[in-house]
């Protein structure tokens, strides 16, 4: 099956990557991804839905593990965006290689493999084995815009085009 169909099926929508540049400054330098030969390297992504910042917080203070599960799903879902404008479609990834999950914790909390969790399923249920990676989940105190989770994908493609990156170069003032 599609990969864009599963999504849909889900109640999912891949956002516009390109929109979300515009209008979402970024306070950094970095670019969306890089290729170098078949492998895709994005930077991190952290939970969005209808263009705003989804379940902010921390995590067994502020959020249950359900909760943070579902952000990381929705992280997911941010990276899924950048996918699909680097590639033009979902259908060339062929693995979901590695993944690393920041999971913006209280003290003492640690299930943040259970709240990564939320990312993982997501990607299996699109990809099925392709969809596993290699991951860490790691705890930390704070992260850009109090996110409750920010995941960093790399993905083995097929073809050879890849568009050129988008530059995150906004401050704001």
């Amino acid at each position: 099956m599609n990969v864009e169909a599963k999504l849909a099926e889900l109640g999912l929508v891949v956002p516009d990557l390109e929109a979300i540049y515009r209008t979402n400054p970024a306070g950094g330098h970095y670019i969306s991804h890089y290729p170098l030969q078949n492998l895709l390297y994005l930077s991190g992504t952290t939970p969005r839905k209808d263009a705003k910042p989804h379940l902010p917080g921390v995590v067994g203070k502020d959020l249950t593990v359900e909760q943070g599960y579902e952000a990381a799903r929705y992280a997911a879902v941010a990276a899924l965006s950048v996918l699909k404008y680097a590639l033009g479609d979902l259908n060339r990834v062929q693995q979901i290689v590695h993944m690393t999950g920041f999971i913006n914790s209280a003290p003492g909390f640690a299930d943040q493999p259970r709240v990564l969790n939320g990312a993982a399923d997501l990607f299996v249920a699109l990809y099925g084995e392709r969809g596993k990676p290699t991951r860490e989940a790691i705890g930390c105190q704070g992260l850009g815009g109090n996110a409750s989770v920010e995941i960093v994908i790399t993905a083995l493609f097929s073809g050879g085009d890849v568009k050129p990156p988008l530059a995150r170069d906004h401050f704001e003032k």
